[in-house]
Formats: structure tokens, C-alpha cells, sequence
């Protein structure tokens, strides 16, 4: 107890000599792929024509929230949603609700991503899709008129909030997938996201280094903050990938491995991207 302490304290101290970071004008986010299709999907966000949405997409991966859940929902010539369900198909609970932002009036063109939700607007939380299709069916509409009473009424999209920039053959490779109809459109075989991360590009690690959790090169503050929620919390979801030393738990052996490459890639002459 007395050494996980000690780990707070000096984890706190790291914390508060480091200055919070703000996004680019349009950040990006790595999806890492494992299972039935492997690679990776570059998101390109667009905070500006979607703050609410961009900003809650970004504390999901931030928080590793994504990490391990699939793609659960596969319709080729539509989309491939993910972001919900983990291998076992048990949904990993999300945060509240937020607001619609499909008034933006981005389309859901091949290669956009969006949020899901229910058929109600305001529903959305953690799970999202990429259009693999131009579904402009899906955009908001100000006015539609209804099939049986031809009434008109507002039309409530879905939001798009950024789109893929690289890695568009992984997503075309996922939505080839065979499925089985009774699962509602899951593959048979899994799609994992094995990590998903705030990037600037996307970064290709000359080597692994222990505690480099989020993929990025570099053992960082981020890092650190994933190792700490492991630490502290040993029985939660996905609580296995900072044990680096392969003992079955998260301990200070694993934590001074990862210290010596933090120390390492933080220094002024040997930073390690």
C-alpha cells in the first residue's frame, strides 16, 4: 500500500509540471486494428464544425474507453459502426447522452465518420460508424415530407464529425467481412480495436518500448495516467496491458520499466520520437 502511495505522490508531481494540451485545429485520431482485419484507420476530426461531438469522441479515446471493443454492427454498401461491445458482446457503459450536432449539415459521404444513437436526437454516446457508402439519407433535412401522409417535418440527422484520412482500405477490408444475420450484423470472426489514440500522424515505432500503451513512440504523461488507472484500480476492464513484466498483475516492477523509457524519452538529448 505504502508503495502505491508513494506512486500517487510522484505521480501528481509529474502531472502538475505538465501543462494541459490543446487540439490542433483539426486532430487526429489512430484506430489500431486486430482480428479478422488488421491496420490501421486515421480519423481527421473537425472541432470546429463539431465541438460537443469531437470533444466527447476525444475523452472516449483518451480514456482508453475504445480500447479492446469491436465492430459490432457491419452492412456492406452502409456502414461499419464499432465503439459499443467488447468480444463477448457485453456493451461497455458509456458516458451521458449529448446534443445533435447534425445541423452542421456535413454529409455522410464514403469515408466520414459519425455518431450513432437511437431514433431519438439527442441519444448519442460512445459508439460511432464510418459511411462506407455515400448514405445521404442519414444527413439532417429541414424539411422531408412523410412517405404515408405526406405531411412534411424536420428530418434529424446523424452527426459526422471528422473522416478518414488514411486507412480507408482497412475499413473497406472490415465492411467485406461476412456476417451472420441472427447477430445483427456482427462479423464471424471479431474486429478489435486494439487502441485507439489522440495523434498528430501516425507514427511508426522503430521499436516497442515498455509503457509506450498508446502506440505514439513515446512514453508520456498519457501513458502514465493509463499505468496509474491500472495500477490503482487492478480489476478493471483491460487492466492486463500495463503488466510488462508478465506476472499476471500491475505492480512496481512494471512501473520501473516503464520509468527508465519515461525518463529516457523525456530528456532533452535522447527523446525517443
Amino acid at each position: 500500500m505504502k508503495t502505491k502511495i508513494s506512486f500517487v505522490i510522484l505521480f501528481m508531481l509529474i502531472l502538475s509540471a505538465v501543462t494541459a494540451d490543446s487540439f490542433a485545429d483539426n486532430p487526429q485520431v489512430t484506430l489500431q486494428i486486430t482480428g479478422a482485419v488488421s491496420g490501421n484507420i486515421v480519423l481527421e476530426l473537425y472541432p470546429d464544425k463539431a465541438p460537443i461531438t469531437v470533444s466527447n469522441f476525444i475523452n472516449y479515446v483518451r480514456s482508453g474507453f475504445y480500447d479492446g471493443l469491436i465492430f459490432h454492427r457491419v452492412i456492406s454498401d452502409f456502414v461499419v459502426q464499432g465503439g459499443g461491445y467488447d468480444t463477448n458482446m457485453v456493451k461497455r457503459t458509456p458516458g451521458p447522452p449529448i446534443k445533435n450536432e447534425s445541423l452542421n449539415r456535413i454529409s455522410n459521404l464514403i469515408g466520414t465518420v459519425a455518431m450513432a444513437r437511437t431514433t431519438y436526437a439527442d441519444t448519442a454516446t460512445s459508439e460511432f460508424f464510418i459511411n462506407v457508402y455515400d448514405n445521404d439519407a442519414l444527413d439532417y433535412d429541414s424539411i422531408i415530407y412523410n412517405y404515408y401522409t405526406g405531411n412534411p417535418h424536420a428530418q434529424i440527422g446523424y452527426c459526422v464529425f471528422g473522416r478518414v484520412i488514411d486507412g480507408m482500405s482497412v475499413v473497406n477490408a472490415i465492411a467485406l467481412l461476412p456476417t451472420t444475420p441472427i447477430t445483427g450484423g456482427r462479423p464471424d470472426e471479431d474486429v478489435i480495436i486494439l487502441s485507439a489514440t489522440v495523434t498528430s500522424n501516425e507514427p511508426l515505432c522503430l521499436e516497442k518500448l515498455d509503457g509506450d500503451f498508446d502506440g505514439d513512440c513515446d512514453v508520456d504523461t498519457v501513458d502514465l495516467l493509463k499505468f496509474a488507472i491500472q495500477w490503482l484500480n487492478p480489476k478493471c476492464q483491460g487492466c492486463y496491458s500495463a503488466d510488462i513484466s508478465g506476472d499476471g498483475e500491475v505492480d512496481f516492477a512494471d512501473f520501473a520499466k516503464m520509468a527508465a523509457n519515461w525518463l529516457n524519452c523525456n530528456s532533452i538529448t535522447t527523446p525517443c520520437n
